[in-house]
């Protein structure tokens, strides 16, 4: 269960927008090596993504690999996102 400042960041991050084209999105937890399938990362370890990108047929789910060629590493859109959060008025 989210606490409330992990609701409110979460929140803060869907609104905005896909990463990669800006439609609504939904919330990709950051995933790193040796996490079990089922456990996710910590919730203020998200980045926006619409369906299309986030589990759509060339998404970060079903091909991660050619997504991070063409979108940049979890990780490096984790900081892109955190930029754009601290940026907000």
């Amino acid at each position: 269960m989210a606490t409330k400042a992990e609701k409110i960041h979460m929140d803060k991050v869907a609104s905005l927008g896909c990463y990669v084209c800006l439609r609504p999105a939904s919330l990709h937890h950051i995933r790193y090596p040796g996490l079990g399938m089922g456990r996710k990362s910590s919730n203020f370890e998200v980045v926006p993504l619409c369906y299309d990108h986030h589990q759509g047929k060339h998404s970060i789910h079903l091909d991660k690999k050619n997504f991070e060629k063409n979108f940049g590493t979890e990780k490096e859109i984790l900081k892109n996102v955190l930029t754009r959060l601290n940026e907000l008025p």
